[in-house]
């Protein structure tokens, strides 16, 4: 899931801006929300934030994700978080600052790192669900 998005907008996104850090199509709604001048409901939880920050080429701007589950249709196979990508299935773990193609897995040297990714994929399975709908993932009066 390593896809180029390409903006433009003239005089509001800098020619050449470009960053590394990880977003995803869920942010476009809060991100087009805040830039209409609108608030996003805060009656439900959204999955997307505000990426108008990154877009725009503001030094030091971070992702609003700190985590994140990679799905395959309704079945989580990866999660992230920071450089670190640990594949479910094969227990598998990669540094993504310095392996971007996922070619040396170090999860053996790594146990920590693993232990604490697995237990975020076991958080998701009461919210969007692992394997098949969770329970609150359709969230309709959340």
């Amino acid at each position: 899931m390593r896809e180029p998005t390409i903006t433009w907008w003239p005089g509001r996104i800098p020619a050449g801006t470009a960053t590394d850090e990880i977003t995803g199509m869920m942010d476009l709604l809060p991100t087009l929300v805040k830039l209409a001048g609108g608030t996003v409901p805060a009656d439900r939880k959204l999955d997307g934030g505000d990426i108008w920050p990154l877009l725009c080429g503001e030094n030091g701007a971070k992702s609003p994700h700190d985590l994140f589950y990679y799905y395959r249709g309704l079945k989580l196979e990866a999660v992230r978080s920071g450089p670190w990508k640990l594949h479910l299935a094969k227990n598998e773990l990669y540094n993504l600052r310095s392996d971007i193609g996922e070619s040396r897995d170090v999860a053996d040297a790594n146990a920590d790192v693993v232990k604490r990714l697995r237990a975020l994929a076991d958080a998701a399975e009461d919210d969007l669900g692992t394997d098949g709908i969770g329970p609150a993932a359709v969230r309709w009066d959340a």
